[in-house]
């Protein structure tokens, strides 16, 4: 069991005004030191999603951020969480991420999804019609970019006259690549064709939709001779007591949880079908939440109840709580939370990971 830190991105509310370049440069800075004090803090890795087009959002695209923590950083794994693929030609990201693959030294994964924000297709003028398409088309220009000679591709969606890829990715044959879809089962399984590992989002779980879930993706990934390896976010608190984590981050969660409620993501839970549903008292089960015991009890728990390998932590929303306090949690999660778990379960040796950061 193994467990990263996703960098968001978003600041300061939703559809706040425009940032002032005196904000935006100090956010920035504050963001890349969260990479930083993660690392040290004893993080496996460090995880940034895809965003556009919002004024909350600081660092639009994983492919700066991920540049810079390629230099800043020695031992993490560095990756997306997830990389919208429908959205940029694919050569031009195969070019970024093969710089971001070198700088690091071979420490680079892309969890890849087709993504479901409308406003991201719109900012770049990308038709909604058949986006799976779009989709799948991506990862193969990928495959062709990474076997290193000059070729042409002639899609329905991406074209490439002699295209080659320079530098090739420091990881033969290409970094990573973990699979992004949970909305519905044929993107589950889809998972397992194209990734070597299967991710799911921090919406509430249901036990039983899990196990399903779980179980359409580990057959199709057995089916092909895969290992599966299952990957969780969650979002969560470590404090000294669990009233005292729920006062310092439960009404942030809430505000999340009431934006993404607002885009349907949760129509299939029972638990949640008003706004009135979204409480805190509701959402902490769904939360790694309380004090260090609290919190190793329940990450334990995911893994040994729900088999998951590898968690993707967050402790940031949108509006809040603070970079300052942000932090200050990441230091004292790794430290308190971290540390004793990956002291405690082995290294993971899975081809999820770059062979350099199974460790």
């Amino acid at each position: 069991m193994r467990i990263g830190y996703l960098i968001d991105l978003n600041k300061g509310g939703y559809d706040q005004p425009m940032p002032t370049p005196a904000d935006a440069h100090a956010t920035m800075e504050a963001m890349i030191e969260e990479g930083i004090i993660a690392e040290k803090a004893g993080f496996h890795s460090l995880q940034v999603p895809h965003r556009h087009g919002r004024t909350e959002c600081y660092l639009p695209g994983p492919e700066q951020i991920l540049t810079i923590l390629a230099r800043e950083t020695e031992k993490v794994a560095i990756g997306t969480f997830t990389l919208i693929d429908t959205v940029i030609h694919p050569m031009k990201t195969a070019e970024q991420f093969s710089v971001i693959d070198n700088l690091s030294k071979g420490r680079l994964y892309t969890t890849l999804s087709r993504g479901f924000h409308p406003g991201y297709w719109m900012q770049f003028g990308v038709p909604q019609e058949r986006l799976l398409g779009r989709f799948q088309e991506a990862i193969k220009v990928w495959k062709e970019a990474f076997k290193g000679e000059r070729f042409d591709f002639d899609g329905d969606f991406w074209k490439c006259e002699q295209a080659l890829l320079a530098p090739q990715p420091y990881q033969p044959g290409g970094w990573p690549i973990w699979g992004g879809g949970n909305a519905n089962e044929a993107a589950i399984r889809r998972s397992a064709d194209y990734g070597e590992a299967w991710t799911c989002d921090p919406s509430p779980l249901m036990k039983e939709v899990w196990d399903e879930q779980v179980g359409l993706y580990r057959e199709r990934a057995e089916e092909l001779g895969k290992k599966p390896l299952i990957v969780l976010m969650r979002d969560g608190w470590v404090a000294d007591t669990f009233e005292d984590a729920v006062d310092q981050f439960g009404t942030h969660f809430i505000d999340e949880m009431l934006f993404y409620f607002r885009q349907g993501i949760y129509t299939k839970n029972p638990e949640f079908q008003t706004e009135a549903d979204v409480t805190v008292e509701k959402a902490a089960p769904h939360l790694v939440m309380g004090t260090p015991a609290q919190c190793i009890e329940q990450l334990e728990r995911y893994h040994e109840e729900y088999g998951v390998d590898y968690f993707t932590l967050r402790f940031r929303m949108v509006k809040g709580p603070s970079l300052e306090a942000t932090r200050e949690q990441i230091q004292r999660f790794g430290e308190e939370v971290v540390q004793p778990i990956h002291k405690k379960y082995p290294a993971i040796d899975h081809p999820a990971l770059p062979e350099v950061c199974r460790w």
